[in-house]
């Protein structure tokens, strides 16, 4: 098992030091509307530690669903932001982005449902090319409108059916909506990547999140993808070795256990 933190990769030598495997930047610091890729790349390239892993994929200023969906912008951009993470190293991509899928007022959610099956196929094209896979982020019903819970992000993928588009299990957003743990086991086949937090998003160890349940049904579920941590430090190079020293021992106990 992999672990790392969802950082900028300006932190990745915190990162490194703290023990962790890997770093999870965000596709917006790839820039990925600005021509001059060579300087922007330049520190992913000298970074101490790999970035397979890229979140924050669409801004909100490029909507996917809603009245406004410009398709021709938003295929523009899934060239430019999926091409620039695959050059970096990424492999996977994590589509969050509650701004840019959050549903106008007077919407229609099933038409709103439907956008996002257009926007991942269409994702998932891209991806095929370059080489990486994008996963569905449920987000809490505070950060999102649609796709808040782990079970409607597999029926999401499952609509879309397209082999590079997969699922994400944040159990973050799963706990601030009391959605049960039961759906890790549901969903277990379609689950790619997991971020993690403790309560009210501090990290890993510092809240009473049900750490063993939780990855007691990853292994169940045979889960062997990444972990990357996206919280909250108030001492970042403080705080990141501990939080991963938790996360590993939870990791190995649990296993051990199922």
């Amino acid at each position: 098992m992999q672990f790392g933190i969802c950082l900028p990769i300006a932190d990745a030598g915190i990162a490194n030091a703290a023990g962790f495997d890997f770093v999870e930047p965000t596709v917006r610091s790839l820039s990925p509307l600005d021509p001059d890729f060579d300087a922007i790349r330049a520190p992913f390239d000298s970074a101490p530690l790999p970035t397979p892993v890229f979140n924050v994929f669409v801004p909100g200023e490029i909507p996917v669903t809603g009245p406004n969906v410009n398709w021709e912008q938003v295929e523009s951009y899934l060239e430019a932001a999926i091409g620039r993470v695959a050059a970096v190293g990424g492999e996977k991509i994590v589509f969050g982005s509650g701004g840019a899928r959050n549903v106008p007022d007077g919407f229609d959610k099933e038409e709103a449902f439907m956008q996002l099956v257009r926007f991942l196929r269409l994702a998932g094209n891209v991806a095929v090319r370059n080489g990486v896979t994008i996963v569905i982020e449920p987000l809490n019903s505070r950060d999102s409108n649609i796709i808040t819970s782990v079970a409607e992000g597999m029926e999401l993928a499952r609509e879309t059916a397209h082999l590079r588009v997969r699922l994400l299990a944040d159990l973050y957003h799963m706990m601030e909506d009391d959605e049960p743990l039961e759906n890790i086991t549901t969903c277990a086949a379609w689950i790619e990547h997991v971020h993690v937090a403790d309560t009210h998003r501090v990290a890993p160890g510092e809240g009473s999140y049900p750490y063993e349940e939780f990855f007691r049904r990853l292994h169940e579920g045979g889960y062997s993808g990444r972990i990357s941590i996206e919280c909250r430090w108030d001492d970042l190079a403080a705080q990141a070795g501990p939080a991963g020293e938790y996360l590993r021992r939870m990791w190995e106990e649990t296993g051990a256990r199922s």
